[in-house]
């Protein structure tokens, strides 16, 4: 009875350490399961982060073109003043030059004595008067004349020196969101690096947890396997001994039998012990050699940073009936609307491009009819896409 009960002791010890060591280990998967998780929290993260980049990008875009156009327009007005004040001045230095011989002539031949002469000759008092009112005016006239022209010439100058400083203010201005464009575009730049970086960490976990999980499974399917034996064991015993211990008793012919029955015994679970061990040895092979056969291929593409092209361009859009919210690459159509669908022997997914009309998008889906030189902008509504219709467009791979 002692016997037996260490052996139910032995059982009970065996079944708990093969309990323990799945503990540990659910313990690793799960820490690879939270890291899962925060690796895919992250990366929604950075991909909003890159919308909205791509949306400040495309804006920063559109003011530098507007800031071009105000340019252009200041440039004409810049130069039509400059005009305006050679204008002026040529007038003004005729009219100076004008009334230089005038004073000239009054110098040398008496012009104030024709002057006088003039007014004496008057028949009566209101002529003189009138001469002399005459006179006068033309006088004032031209004078008048020359101030006009003067004080419109500094108008004019002073309209130059606004369109001066105007030019200056809004190249600095087309400078300063050049500058600003270029950040941004570094910036989905780096952030594309992360979400790269992102998708390996990705694939390096998952191919740990499978790897973690199918050795828990293996471990678990062993450590059970082994238990059973071990409690069949201890029965097998057990009985072997009680069976000896009443044959022990018995007459000393049936005692001889009994030994003989004993032995038979003995050798039977000696070779039921033997097969269990080889076909556990068998099932250990082949798991290791289906653990050892699993592997992971990872191919990255590349593109020139620059490179311009011309493309037939299409459109397309979630909203479509029977159309898909997600492109091939996985992302999320409404999330990430800012997407356009290549051909990947020409542009890899994932390539930054900034398409003429449209903007800076992540090239993220393909299709069956884009093939070669064509590219399908996504807009979020349908009216865009028939509005967009079909055109060439230029094509420039930013990162």
């Amino acid at each position: 009875m002692k016997a037996k009960k260490i052996r139910t002791m032995l059982v009970a010890i065996v079944a708990a350490g093969t309990v323990a060591p799945i503990f540990a280990q659910a313990e690793s998967l799960e820490s690879l399961q939270e890291q899962e998780s925060s690796v895919l929290q992250q990366s929604q993260a950075i991909s909003a982060e890159v919308q909205i980049a791509l949306t400040d990008v495309n804006n920063t875009y559109s003011e530098v073109e507007s800031l071009k156009a105000q340019i252009a327009e200041n440039e004409e007005t810049l130069e039509q003043t400059k005009a305006d004040i050679a204008t002026a001045q040529d007038t003004i230095e005729k009219r100076e030059a004008v009334v230089a011989e005038r004073m000239k002539d009054i110098q040398v031949n008496g012009g104030a004595t024709r002057d006088w002469t003039v007014l004496l000759e008057s028949a009566n008092i209101q002529d003189f008067i009138n001469r002399a009112y005459a006179m006068t005016m033309l006088q004032n006239l031209e004078k008048e004349k020359i101030d006009s022209l003067t004080s419109e010439k500094e108008k004019l100058e002073t309209l130059q020196d606004k369109a001066e400083a105007t030019q200056t203010s809004l190249t600095a201005d087309q400078q300063s969101l050049e500058e600003q464009a270029k950040a941004l575009d570094s910036k989905i730049s780096n952030l594309q690096t992360q979400l790269k970086d992102n998708e390996s960490t990705l694939a390096k976990i998952a191919s740990s947890k499978e790897a973690e999980e199918s050795r828990l499974a293996a471990e678990k399917a062993a450590e059970e396997k082994a238990a059973k034996e071990a409690e069949q064991r201890a029965k097998d015993e057990a009985a072997a001994a009680a069976k000896a211990e009443a044959e022990a008793q018995s007459q000393a012919a049936a005692k001889e039998t009994g030994a003989s029955s004993s032995a038979s015994d003995s050798a039977s679970s000696s070779s039921s012990s033997s097969s269990s061990s080889n076909s556990s040895s068998n099932t250990s092979t082949s798991t290791n050699d289906s653990s050892s056969s699993s592997s992971n291929d990872t191919s990255n593409s590349g593109s020139t940073s620059g490179k311009t092209m011309m493309m037939e361009s299409t459109a397309y859009s979630y909203a479509e009936a029977g159309a898909s919210y997600f492109t091939a690459s996985g992302t999320d159509l409404r999330n990430n609307p800012m997407a356009v669908a290549v051909d990947p022997s020409v542009i890899p997914l994932g390539t930054l491009v900034n398409v003429e009309g449209y903007g800076v998008a992540l090239a993220l889906d393909t299709g069956g009819a884009i093939k070669g030189n064509i590219i399908d902008v996504h807009f979020d509504n349908e009216p865009e896409c028939l509005r967009w219709g079909r055109r060439q467009v230029k094509v420039t791979i930013l990162e």
